[in-house]
């Protein structure tokens, strides 16, 4: 197989501030670059390019590490043959408590980054791990220092609806701080995730029992939401995961 993709999602204390940590290898034998639809989650993340130049949504990376900005639109990567890659996801809004900005783009972090010291020794080690288990351990123990030194609040009860504690009003200033967003952009965000989700685990249900299940008015609703936010249509979402090559 060409490509080997590993995540693993944290139990425990890191599982308030963590979606995933993951590794992803091509072959140096492959023959074609492959490439890797992420779907948008409101999230951000810590990607270290370990080996080989990636192409991220049109703009090409070197190794490195990069602290991404909020997912609000699904994003194409393309990964060459020899490509090594490892990062963490967090969850909506953790990477503004940790580092006390929302980015618009991209953003290498070198030099007096404060999170330079740590991240630059995790990259030397990620580089020399053999293996993406011994990638993820390293990430892991890297999340669990970045955790303890920051000390990021939990605020799952001011983004997730159901929990919130504040007033509308307080609730979308803090969105709008956060993640650049209102409160129902995001859920249409969520949504859409978990539309294709299921089109993932299920790619033979009916289109329109699928938009009556996750709350959309009709099937042509769920088309327009998955074409704007996912950049492609429930049948293209299907159709690109039957093509080798995609996660």
């Amino acid at each position: 197989m060409s490509l080997d993709f590993e995540i693993f999602k944290p139990q425990g204390r890191l599982a308030s501030h963590i979606q995933a940590i993951w590794s992803v290898s091509v072959a140096s034998d492959t023959v074609q670059t492959v490439h890797k639809q992420l779907l948008s989650d409101a999230g951000t993340g810590v990607t270290f390019i370990l080996q080989n130049e990636v192409q991220m949504d049109g703009e090409w990376q070197s190794p490195g590490v990069l602290l991404l900005p909020v997912s609000t639109l699904a994003h194409q990567v393309c990964l060459p043959p020899g490509t090594v890659m490892a990062g963490v996801r967090f969850h909506p809004a953790v990477s503004y408590q940790l580092f006390g900005q929302r980015l618009a783009q991209p953003l290498r972090i070198e030099g007096d980054h404060p999170l330079a010291s740590l991240a630059l020794a995790t990259f030397e080690s990620l580089q020399a791990a053999h293996s993406p288990s011994a990638r993820m351990v390293a990430l892991y123990h890297w999340c669990q220092d970045l955790i303890a030194a920051y000390e990021p609040q939990d605020v799952s009860h001011i983004i997730h609806q159901e929990r919130a504690t504040i007033s509308q009003r307080q609730r979308e200033r803090q969105f709008q701080k956060w993640l650049g967003i209102t409160p129902k952009h995001y859920q249409r965000i969520i949504r859409v995730r978990q539309t294709l989700e299921q089109l993932r685990a299920q790619p033979n249900i009916s289109l329109s029992d699928l938009a009556l299940e996750q709350g959309f008015a009709d099937q042509a609703h769920m088309t327009r939401e998955c074409q704007q936010i996912a950049r492609m249509t429930p049948k293209q979402f299907v159709r690109k995961r039957k093509k080798p090559n995609r996660l």
